[in-house]
């Protein structure tokens, strides 16, 4: 009996040991695959961030240089409507002419509106006639298109140059004017464009000259102790396969791409794209080093807060093993089901707002054609000849025609531009025919 009962106390002691002992390898087990699995996890996060800013980079670059080329488009197109302004008074003489300009710098909230004769001289609103062509690096006698360009790069002040060709010299007591530019500070030329850069934000958004000069901003952000973006990288260290050469080639050309890099001990990833019109390049710059410490702080509060909770569970382990198994189950069935039901709830919601969506569609096509149709026919009753035209698309339809002339067809299509110009030159006397364009 006495060798029984040893035989008994020595197995409870064995599986209490054993039972010890597994609980014990049960939590090393977990706190190692905790701290290995955070730690996976945050070189995994680390690489999607770096992954997912590259893409945000390469989309935000790609719009804010659309918006940069439409903003300059703009102003080529102010430039075309105030030559379009112009008339035979303003030509008179030169005091007309600087009348004529500077309305239209108060009217356009231009900083210099100028002309350009073919000798050189340059036509001012206030100034007068200037000689200081050779400060402006477009070339006036053999301009054929709108020309963008800089001056004062090497100055704070920095001014933005648009100039287009005159495609008709205007004569000014016998001066042929043959380029039209206007002038105006960077930081306006671009307003509404760019936000300051603060040395705390993450993302900073900049133009540069293909030399590697700053526009608007300052270099990376204001961390970089050079002037000139391209000097900057050279005191940068690059990583796979990447070098400050290859950007130098990129801005050259003209060309858009993407560099990571660390200068001063930050680590950053800068996309740069060409402004179309231009030699700039515009850039957007993410710091990746202010992304990695935030999720580096929160890794950090991930393990420790993980090991407390070990800890606390290790206390318990003996007692709620079992029903913390049987609970986990159940309670991961329940969520099952309550995703599965949510999802058939969303596709359901999803189905309903497409229909929804697809019907208003319907109607307010219907509505549309109805109102056309309404229209067209209260037209024909009143008008021998009936044509619908889209005038941005420079084109129209015939809804009814006149049968005494020669022309379009009911239901014929034909560009508008083309129709009324043919018009002009059969049915329009010869000294009305400019005024009737």
């Amino acid at each position: 009996m006495q060798q029984q009962e040893v035989h008994l106390v020595t197995g409870r002691k064995k599986t209490i040991y054993i039972a010890v002992a597994g609980i014990i390898l049960i939590l090393a087990l977990l706190v190692l695959g905790t701290v290995w699995t955070t730690r996976a996890a945050q070189k995994e996060t680390t690489d999607a961030v770096q992954s997912v800013s590259s893409l945000y980079l390469n989309e935000l670059a790609g719009r804010r240089e659309q918006v940069v080329a439409k903003n300059l488009k703009s102003n080529i197109n102010v430039i075309n409507i105030a030559l379009g302004m112009i008339d035979e008074k303003d030509l008179r003489d030169l005091e007309h002419l600087q009348t004529y300009q500077r309305d239209i710098k108060q009217l356009f909230g231009l900083e210099r509106f100028a002309f350009v004769d073919s000798d050189g001289l340059v036509y001012t609103a206030d100034e007068g006639v200037q000689d200081d062509i050779d400060k402006y690096s477009f070339d006036y006698a053999n301009l054929s298109g709108p020309s963008i360009s800089v001056t004062g790069l090497d100055s704070p002040n920095k001014k933005g140059v648009i100039a287009v060709p005159i495609e008709e010299p205007l004569d000014l007591n016998g001066k042929q004017l043959v380029v039209c530019f206007m002038e105006q500070d960077m930081d306006t030329m671009l307003q509404g464009i760019f936000m300051k850069s603060q040395k705390s934000d993450a993302t900073f958004c900049n133009i540069y000259t293909k030399d590697g000069i700053a526009l608007s901003n300052m270099v990376l952000g204001g961390l970089a102790a050079e002037d000139n973006l391209l000097d900057a990288l050279e005191h940068a260290e690059y990583e796979g396969g990447a070098s400050v050469e290859a950007v130098k080639e990129d801005f050259a050309q003209g060309k858009a791409g993407e560099v990571s890099f660390t200068y001063n001990g930050i680590r950053e990833t800068l996309s740069y794209v060409p402004v179309e019109g231009t030699d700039w390049l515009l850039t957007y710059l993410i710091r990746d080093s202010v992304i990695s410490e935030r999720i580096s702080s929160v890794s950090s509060q991930i393990i420790l807060r993980s090991l407390v909770q070990l800890l606390l569970t290790a206390l318990l382990l003996v007692l709620l093993f079992g029903y913390i198994l049987y609970q986990s189950r159940k309670n991961a069935k329940l969520l099952l089901e309550k995703e599965t039901a949510e999802t058939e709830n969303r596709i359901k919601n999803e189905e309903m707002v497409q229909r929804l969506a697809l019907q208003d569609q319907l109607l307010a096509e219907k509505a549309r054609q109805e109102e056309q149709s309404k229209m067209i026919t209260a037209l024909a009753s009143d008008y021998r000849s009936v044509y619908f035209l889209e005038l941005d698309k420079d084109k129209g339809i015939c809804y009814q025609s006149r049968t005494d002339l020669h022309g379009f067809q009911e239901g014929e299509r034909f560009n508008y531009l083309e129709a009324v110009t043919d018009y002009c030159n059969h049915y329009v006397l010869e000294q009305y025919r400019e005024d009737f364009l």
